[in-house]
């Protein structure tokens, strides 16, 4: 159920579609339940339109106003997304499209394009005198906050196109998925793998595609409620093929009565609730920067520099392999050591980037940095 409620929070159509509907839901609620002009205050008098000519013309002015804004402000987003693809990497899109200002402000703009076509047509109907006194009003107050919000637009998609903000976004949202990994610590413990697995039933996967990260509390919920043990056979963000067993239980346990789909879902996309998958883009920019096509040696510099801190910071948490509620059932995830990690990073930086003198000397230095951190790479490139 978490897997399902975490896919529509981070849709990017959640909030600008809630803030559209919210906004026309308030259209429809002016013209159902519409109220006198002569209940408000008479410094509001100048305010109140109700001519219908004038009514058709401020909607039509705000309609194709904050149309050509929309326009304009979402071809500058595709141009930052199209520079962030050829200098950096296609894994940051996500990054940069989950921005919740960027969808609120796609929202209020689109909120406000439904608003004023609702009223319009409540406008041209031949009883215009019942027409929401403020409504006009509203719209035009609305369209001129879109204008502000437009030029904030204008300042934070200059700003998302510089390479030390895009660093620090990647870095920040790992940091936040190892601080809820770490609130789960409290449930974990340390395994070995069961000698009888290979006896267990399995449960295969209905599709191919990348192993998202398991929902820990209700699966350890169940296992508690069923008495049995769960064993997730696939790392997630690995990759598992169709008809591939991805989860082993103790006991059976029929498919009508229990769908696992909830708790262990496969998708299309890279988990990015994974805190190793943002340090792995971090590497991709870094790799990309050191390419002769881009050469740009100081994004590789800042990416290896935020790719070290959060080796370090990884390296506090427990790395637990398994999960319980009571001690007895338990819960079994594959958990990526940090050494492996570490490795497969600066090995992967390593191969692109021992021509370069200066690079060579900082994956040299945030190695050092590691190995006295207490993350061992036993690499020869220190030798």
């Amino acid at each position: 159920m978490l897997s399902i409620f975490r896919k529509i929070y981070n849709s990017i159509a959640l909030l600008p579609t809630g803030i559209a509907l919210f906004f026309a839901l308030m259209a429809i609620g002016q013209i159902s339940f519409p109220f006198n002009d002569e209940y408000l205050p008479d410094f509001l008098d100048g305010i109140v339109i109700l001519e219908k000519g004038d009514l058709q013309f401020i909607f039509a002015f705000i309609i194709g106003g904050i149309f050509t804004l929309t326009i304009f402000s979402y071809t500058m987003v595709m141009n930052v997304l199209n520079r962030s693809i050829s200098n950096y990497s296609p894994r940051l899109i996500p990054l940069i499209l989950s921005e919740r200002h960027h969808q609120l402000i796609l929202g209020f703009t689109s909120g406000t394009i439904i608003y004023s076509m609702i009223m319009s047509i409540a406008a041209s109907g031949d009883n215009v005198q019942e027409f929401p006194p403020l409504g006009a009003f509203v719209g035009v107050m609305m369209s001129i906050l879109c204008v502000f919000l437009f030029i904030y637009f204008i300042h934070s998609v200059s700003q998302s196109i510089h390479v030390n903000y895009i660093l620090r976004k990647s870095y920040d949202r790992s940091l936040r998925n190892q601080r809820d990994l770490r609130d789960l610590e409290h449930l974990g413990y340390h395994k070995d793998t069961p000698q009888n697995l290979e006896s267990w039933e399995g449960v295969k996967a209905k599709d191919c595609g990348y192993v998202q990260l398991p929902d820990i509390i209700d699966l350890a919920d169940f296992a508690k409620d069923n008495q049995a043990h769960i064993y997730i056979t696939r790392l997630p963000g690995t990759f598992i093929y169709d008809d591939e067993v991805l989860i082993r239980t103790s006991k059976a346990f029929e498919a009508k009565n229990h769908n696992f789909g909830r708790q262990v879902s496969v998708d299309s996309r890279v988990p990015l609730e994974l805190n190793e998958t943002e340090i792995k883009h971090l590497v991709e920019v870094a790799i990309k920067g050191s390419s002769p096509a881009i050469n740009d040696p100081g994004t590789s510099l800042g990416a290896i520099n935020y790719i070290t801190q959060l080796l370090i910071k990884r390296e506090q948490l427990q790395g637990y392999n398994c999960y319980s509620k009571d001690n007895e059932h338990f819960v079994y995830i594959p958990f990526l050591a940090n050494e492996v990690l570490a490795a497969f990073c600066f090995e992967e930086m390593w191969n692109y980037m021992k021509h370069d003198p200066i690079l060579v000397k900082s994956i040299k230095m945030a190695i050092s940095t590691l190995n006295e951190a207490g993350v061992s790479i036993h690499h020869g490139i220190l030798k």
